[in-house]
């Protein structure tokens, strides 16, 4: 799984929540979790610019965006 840092607060603009991913030595850090210990999946909105970069693929964003908004609007679990 991705470490992501924590929740700061809300923006502003949207109320969305923006995380960003936990980088060490240049790399993605990742922790192995149980099963047991996930409570909830979330949808992340992929933070960009006026362009969203063609390489960025539903298969290859999370390797490639370093920050997310959390969609607060969008609860699977309701």
């Amino acid at each position: 799984m991705y470490l992501y840092n924590q929740f700061r607060q809300p923006k502003v603009n949207h109320g969305l929540y923006k995380i960003s991913c936990v980088i060490h030595n240049g790399e993605h850090l990742v922790s192995i979790i149980n099963i047991s210990d996930i409570c909830r999946s979330v949808h992340l909105i992929p933070k960009f610019g006026p362009v969203v970069p063609h390489e960025w693929m539903s298969s290859t964003v999370l390797e490639l965006c370093s920050s997310f908004f959390v969609n607060l609007f969008s609860d699977r679990h309701a």
